[in-house]
């Protein structure tokens, strides 16, 4: 309740600032356009009181029909989320300019200076700027609403589903020469909920499935936040096969649900065996390499002491692969002899407004350096994939979805 009630007391004013906005516009307008006020007003009163009902009652409910999640439950997220983007640049706009709104009318309050200040305001090319400068503002108005919506959109129905199998090859020192071309099926932030349904994650099984791999790893956050939400995902996953064994660890929100240990072994259970803190050997012949799983940790001391416990009596020479939902803390993990790291987490930006030089601009690089793909520390590596799930709202933008075939090949 109380994380609904500050979402609600950040968007309500926000919707407020929007609809005196739009009230003002559309009262400035004249034939049709002027008569779209009430049926607007209509729209912001629908979803404002939705949003009303979810901040009092909540939703926690995964038995939802499709039919009301793509009639009902996107549309009230496309609004909000469409509307947050267009009212804080203009907000901000508004308050950057307030100050220069309060100089201009203290400089009209001075006598020697209000004369002068009327010459320069009836000034035929001042009044030209400042006509040219209100369209311009109001065309970006447009501009920026469309893309807000236009883009929201794109991001629900495509973008959230359009996903990549990505193949990469990882050279790693020492890697003894049985494991060359040992491949692993790479999967992370599942997020099983109503935004990623039990038959959305039969489709990616069947995937993974088809890659062939030796090994299949899933990288954290089963769920989204629901105990129950396991359900679906085992149900989805139990089909998972591959020679060495499917395995997987713990995310964030898998502890979110305060239930981690019913989605340990539910999972487990259903054939994804959560490695919680543990290690086990996998081996060709004489010739061997460990995995390591940890459970999410909030920080870097609390990581390597699971680090550290997961690795108590594994060969100190083996070649070991580390799978850690979070990737803050891969400079700990390769200190502590990992050579290889896989993780998830970020969603890889989820919404990425663009990319220069290989570096995205998204607001989810300020929380990690490590957003997506493969990173060295000396002569480790950890490779950190996007996922297939969302959190927040169902979008994703220049940011697709990921299944990863890693191949090991000796460096």
């Amino acid at each position: 309740m109380p994380i609904r009630l500050v979402i609600a007391a950040i968007l309500i004013p926000l919707q407020i600032f929007l609809l005196r906005r739009f009230w003002n516009w559309a009262s400035s307008r004249s034939g049709a356009l002027r008569h779209v006020r009430i049926p607007g007003l209509g729209v912001f009163v629908v979803f404002n009181a939705a949003l009303l009902v979810v901040t009092y009652f909540g939703f926690r409910s995964v038995n939802v029909s499709g039919g009301v999640v793509h009639w009902a439950v996107y549309p009230f997220l496309l609004w909000h989320f469409s509307t947050f983007i267009i009212a804080l640049p203009l907000l901000a706009a508004l308050l950057l300019k307030l100050p220069l709104k309060g100089a201009w009318a203290g400089v009209k309050r001075i006598p020697q200076l209000r004369q002068r200040a009327h010459a320069i305001s009836s000034n035929p090319a001042v009044q030209r700027f400042d006509a040219g400068r209100r369209t311009f503002l109001r065309r970006g108005v447009y501009g920026l609403t469309a893309a807000s919506f236009g883009g929201t959109a794109y991001g629900m129905i495509v973008g959230r589903s359009d996903y990549q199998v990505a193949e990469k090859i990882i050279h790693i020192p020492g890697l003894p020469a049985a494991f060359s071309g040992y491949s692993i099926g790479l999967v992370t932030d599942i997020h099983s909920s109503l935004y990623m349904t039990e038959p959305e994650m039969k489709e990616y099984a069947k995937l993974l499935n088809g890659m062939g791999t030796d090994m299949i790893l899933v990288g954290g956050d089963l769920v989204n936040g629901m105990p129950e939400e396991i359900d679906p995902f085992a149900e989805a996953f139990s089909g998972l096969r591959a020679p060495d064994g499917v395995y997987g660890v713990l995310g964030n929100h898998d502890f979110y649900t305060r239930e981690p240990d019913r989605i340990s072994r539910t999972a487990t259970e259903a054939g994804v065996r959560i490695l919680r803190d543990e290690s086990l050997i996998l081996r060709r012949g004489s010739a061997h390499i460990t995995l390591l799983g940890v459970d999410d940790a909030g920080t870097a001391a609390q990581t390597v002491r699971k680090i550290r416990h997961a690795a108590e009596g594994t060969p100190s020479h083996s070649t070991r692969i580390l799978l850690c939902h979070r990737p803050y803390f891969f400079r700990q993990a390769a200190a502590e002899g990992v050579d290889l790291m896989l993780s998830g987490h970020t969603h890889g930006g989820q919404v990425v407004l663009g990319e220069i030089a290989g570096i995205a601009f998204t607001p989810a690089a300020m929380a990690s350096p490590y957003l997506a793909g493969l990173y060295n520390e000396g002569a480790a590596q950890m490779y950190v994939s996007r996922g297939i799930g969302t959190v927040g709202v169902p979008v994703r933008v220049n940011c697709p979805p990921e299944l990863t075939r890693l191949v090991l090949k000796p460096a």
